[in-house]
């Protein structure tokens, strides 16, 4: 008999044929069920064909090279084919990532690229394009007391509440020192990246709660912060152009479901684009702004 392995995260319950040591341990009924097997070659009745990844209505198929490949099915089931000897940190990476993303896509759920902290008793999410500093500030946060729902994806559910993912984050290897954190302590997302896991538990908060606001960060090319409150199309677009891995939604057919969960969601929060310098980052000056402009609860 197989050792099963049972987690929570992201609001559903897994069922694994492997360790995932980043995620919580909770033995209830299983949503999602995580196998070690053969993925199909191919798939049948293709909509969307990218560099990497495949998909139709029901199916998606992503395979990385000398990694794995990944097979996700009606939103209750992952096959890793794995090309190692083992399940390692590297599966690991792409399987919590865009093999997780189609996923949530095909539950109907809304997974929006960034982090989010709880201020008072909402969420706040930082979302923006790799680089930018979504997770940075989130840290900076953590370190200022704040606790972290979840950091790269943010997955909001069909009551517009914001499921909390798993208590780590990533961070580059230039913002760890900014933190002042200890690179020894850390271990490496992928050996061949300066990129590095942080946990987070003891400032971890654990239970989905309501988004207030969404913040689209940006940099540009001056020593001052600029705030602008979106409306209208340009609010839409803030969260559709930031959706994880948005590029699977019209080939796994879901976009009238992506359409309504989003449209639910924009008279629930506030979203602001927030312009920050380029160089440095200067995470206190920008945590210090956010608080005085949003009135964020310290």
């Amino acid at each position: 008999m197989k050792l099963l392995y049972n987690y929570t995260a992201f609001g559903l319950n897994f069922q694994s044929e492997f360790e995932i040591p980043e995620f919580i341990s909770f033995d209830n009924k299983p949503d999602v069920y995580l196998k070690l097997g053969k993925a199909p070659k191919d798939l049948t009745d293709k909509t969307n064909l990218g560099v990497r990844y495949q998909t139709n209505k029901n199916e998606f198929l992503l395979d990385v090279d000398k990694v794995a490949r990944y097979y996700v099915k009606n939103g209750n089931e992952i096959i890793v084919d794995t090309k190692k000897k083992q399940v390692d940190k590297e599966i690991r990476l792409f399987l919590l990532g865009s093999a997780f993303g189609a996923l949530f896509i095909q539950r109907g759920l809304l997974p929006i690229h960034g982090s989010a902290v709880k201020f008072g008793n909402r969420a706040t999410m930082f979302t923006g394009q790799s680089g930018v500093g979504k997770s940075s500030i989130a840290s900076f946060f953590m370190q200022k007391g704040f606790q972290v729902l979840t950091d790269d994806i943010c997955v909001i559910n069909e009551n517009l509440e914001l499921n909390p993912g798993f208590p780590k984050m990533k961070l580059w290897h230039d913002m760890v020192e900014n933190l002042n954190l200890k690179k020894e302590n850390l271990s490496k997302v992928r050996d061949d990246m300066q990129k590095y896991h942080l946990p987070i538990e003891n400032q971890f908060y654990s239970k989905p709660i309501k988004p207030e606001r969404l913040i689209l960060i940006q940099t540009k090319n001056s020593t001052s912060f600029e705030i602008e409150e979106l409306s209208g199309i340009k609010k839409f677009n803030a969260i559709k152009n930031n959706t994880y891995r948005y590029r699977f939604v019209g080939g796994l057919e879901k976009r009238s479901e992506h359409f309504k969960i989003l449209n639910n969601l924009l008279p629930e929060i506030k979203v602001y684009r927030i312009s920050r310098p380029q160089s440095p980052i200067m995470l206190k000056e920008f945590s210090d702004f956010l608080i005085k402009e949003l009135n964020l609860d310290v």
